[in-house]
């Protein structure tokens, strides 16, 4: 019986991981064919073609990293800090994957990723560390030439809220990983009375690349 109760264990997660979408099986340039999980976010300004929202991040997965909905709140803060997932595409008409944006607040799938980063793309293009106590800045840039990628990774610990149940020095850790097609480049807001034309020509003028993106992942460091 206990074999029994163990295979269909293995099963149903077997199961679970395969109804999964495993992004780092999607290639740069494929059609999105569904897109019943995906909502287009007018409330921020996108700075690339389009950028997608996911209603529902259980569906996804990184290699054997599986993402779940996760979020925390803390006291006397308006805000609930929880995972996302955003997709980029090339333009919302043509849908053509470009990468994603994710952001967590688990510490432990945060680090799950960073191991798995560390062993595909070695030795970074940038990096930073900011490590005291719990206050933590860990910050890491790759550009993968084989692969056309460039991959972000920003994580953020910091203990100076307070639980719900009132205990202080609670810990809040954001991490944010970004892996996108190489040579993308981002659009300035023109919207934005600050983007006056001199100013954006005075921009590219000190360097003719400010716009793309690795640059301007560069520039965070």
């Amino acid at each position: 019986m206990k074999q029994l109760t163990l295979l269909i264990i293995i099963s149903l997660t077997i199961a679970s991981c395969s109804s999964r979408t495993d992004l780092k099986t999607l290639k740069f340039g494929d059609k999105l064919l569904d897109l019943d999980n995906l909502e287009k976010d007018y409330s921020i300004y996108v700075p690339l073609e389009g950028i997608y929202k996911v209603k529902d991040i259980n569906k996804f997965q990184y290699s054997n990293i599986v993402i779940i909905s996760d979020s925390i709140k803390f006291k006397h803060e308006g805000v609930r800090y929880k995972n996302s997932l955003n997709i980029i595409v090339d333009s919302y008409d043509n849908n053509n994957y470009l990468g994603f944006e994710l952001e967590l607040i688990d510490e432990k799938t945060s680090d799950k990723f960073l191991d798995v980063l560390m062993k595909k793309y070695g030795k970074p293009l940038k990096e930073y560390k900011y490590l005291k106590k719990e206050d933590k800045d860990i910050d890491y840039l790759w550009q993968n030439k084989s692969t056309n990628e460039i991959i972000l990774f920003k994580k953020h610990n910091e203990d100076f809220h307070t639980s719900l149940d009132g205990k202080d020095n609670a810990l809040l850790s954001e991490t944010r990983i970004i892996i996108v097609k190489d040579g993308l480049s981002a659009k300035p807001d023109l919207n934005n009375p600050r983007n006056t034309p001199e100013k954006i020509n005075a921009i590219l003028a000190a360097n003719p690349k400010a716009f793309e993106l690795i640059e301007i992942f560069k520039s965070s460091f």
